[in-house]
């Protein structure tokens, strides 16, 4: 190997042997957060568009979504800096895991709900 990919690489943090059991165990916890809020979000906004458009006849799929990330990303900027979760660290994969996580979510609930 070069040594600028070296460097590289060890910048990054990519070398598992490197990582402490303390911050394995930071970073098991913040993927569990990052699982668990978009969990919890997307079914409380399916619960919402039940309650308001009951059978989604005055909603389009397009609008539904874009309502529901727009308000979930400022929502959990918020919810993550105050449970401990670095937000200054989250880098676009991070946003659009959480976001995406959301989405599946909200569908998948909605679904449920529209179908009882």
């Amino acid at each position: 190997m070069t040594e600028t990919r070296q460097k590289a690489e060890t910048k990054k943090g990519s070398d598992p042997e490197n990582i402490t059991p303390e911050e394995k165990k930071r970073l098991l916890i913040w993927g569990i957060k990052k699982t668990v809020v978009p969990a919890f979000i997307g079914a409380f906004f399916a619960i919402i568009f039940f309650l308001k458009f009951e059978y989604a006849k005055d909603v389009t799929w397009f609008s539904a979504f874009l309502l529901v990330i727009l308000i979930s990303y400022y929502v959990q900027r918020f919810t993550y800096s105050t449970m401990g979760v670095k937000v200054n660290e989250f880098e676009i994969k991070d946003w659009l895991y959480v976001e995406f996580m959301t989405i599946i979510f909200f569908m998948v609930s909605w679904t449920l709900l529209l179908n009882n």
